[in-house]
């Protein structure tokens, strides 16, 4: 009997070291709750399997592993920005080149009649509006 007692002591105190060892999520599967079931993840594979209990039996199903779709859609965006990148690239490079070979400080001729054109407009534009703010005064004047 006293063996007994030594040998149910022993177990009770070992008990709690193998309860170390079996720590949840430690094991090949991890779980997760959903609506309807739950999904299970392989840690080993990676498959992914969303179970659930229909007519009191658990059934795990295979959920579609859409990876190669995924690398091939983004693939095919890689090499489109890759392109345009390019593009971009070569489009700065020319407009660093026009504006290093040729430094504009003074406006051509055509560009100087352009400009007193736009200017000769403002001026036309701003008198006629200070007209209106005038005549607009003068009207409020004369009412009150």
């Amino acid at each position: 009997m006293r063996q007994s007692l030594i040998l149910a002591g022993a177990l009770l105190l070992a008990m709690p070291a193998f309860a170390e060892d079996a720590t949840p999520g430690a094991g090949r599967y991890a779980i997760q709750p959903s609506d309807d079931g739950f999904v299970r993840l392989d840690t080993e594979s990676g498959a992914v399997s969303h179970c659930t209990r229909t007519d009191g039996v658990w059934r795990c199903e295979a959920i579609a592993d859409d990876k190669a779709a995924l690398v091939e859609a983004l693939s095919a965006e890689v090499e489109a920005l890759t392109a345009e990148l390019g593009r971009l690239r070569t489009e700065l490079a020319d407009l660093k080149g026009i504006e290093t070979d040729k430094p504009r400080t003074e406006l051509s001729p055509e560009d100087e009649k352009d400009f007193d054109r736009a200017m000769g407009f403002a001026e036309r534009l701003m008198k006629r509006f200070f007209e209106m703010v005038r005549d607009l005064k003068g009207e409020e004047r004369q009412s009150i």
